[in-house]
């Protein structure tokens, strides 16, 4: 096994390299289009675009994501290094602070009832086809760890869902991102390390 997987890096670990990023840049677009298709476009979106809470969500998905890429590259690049968690902290932090310091005063349940299962549902409905990319990129490399590599794509993919849906989410307190998208990113995750599990064995 370990003659197969070092041949296996050989072939493959340029192909990982070069897919992954335009996979990932490309899974954003089309998340953002399907966000925007599915749930309409959110009133006074221009103006929404260069707010502080927008800029706040935004950024602090792509932060995760960029520590997402960094995960899924090193699932697919045995002996890369194992410093993941590293790679997230800047996310982790800037959403730790905007949640310390947010004075927005909007509720953590969200501007109704709904708020809640339509931010989670939305972000892992919105994940899911870069889920399924992100895995398939992920043949290309030597994932040794099924399970968690699929959970590195799940949480590439969760965070891509995320960044997208934020353009049309409307619950802006820092709070509210910070616990129902951690969540709807959890459970990105977990999906990814089942399906990894099956789908990257070899």
């Amino acid at each position: 096994m370990a003659q197969e997987a070092a041949e296996r890096k050989h072939r493959y670990r340029p192909l990982l390299d070069r897919l992954l990023i335009p996979a990932a840049l490309g899974s954003l677009a089309l998340s953002i289009v399907f966000a925007l298709t599915l749930f309409g476009i959110r009133p006074h979106l221009s103006t929404v675009l260069v707010g502080t809470p927008f800029l706040f969500k935004f950024a602090t998905m792509l932060l995760l994501a960029s520590g997402g890429l960094v995960a899924v590259r090193r699932a697919g690049n045995p002996g890369s290094g194992s410093q993941v968690g590293l790679a997230l902290v800047p996310g982790v932090i800037l959403l730790a602070a905007a949640t310390v310091i947010d004075g927005s005063g909007f509720p953590i349940l969200g501007r109704s009832g709904s708020s809640v299962p339509s931010c989670v549902g939305a972000i892992v409905l919105l994940s899911l086809p870069t889920l399924a990319v992100v895995l398939r990129v992920l043949k290309y490399g030597v994932p040794t760890q099924p399970a968690r590599a699929g959970m590195s794509a799940g949480l590439l993919a969760g965070t891509i869902g995320g960044a997208a849906y934020a353009f049309v989410c409307q619950n802006d307190g820092a709070v509210f991102v910070a616990v129902w998208y951690g969540l709807a990113i959890f459970i990105v995750a977990g999906f990814g390390a089942v399906i990894g599990s099956r789908a990257l064995s070899w």
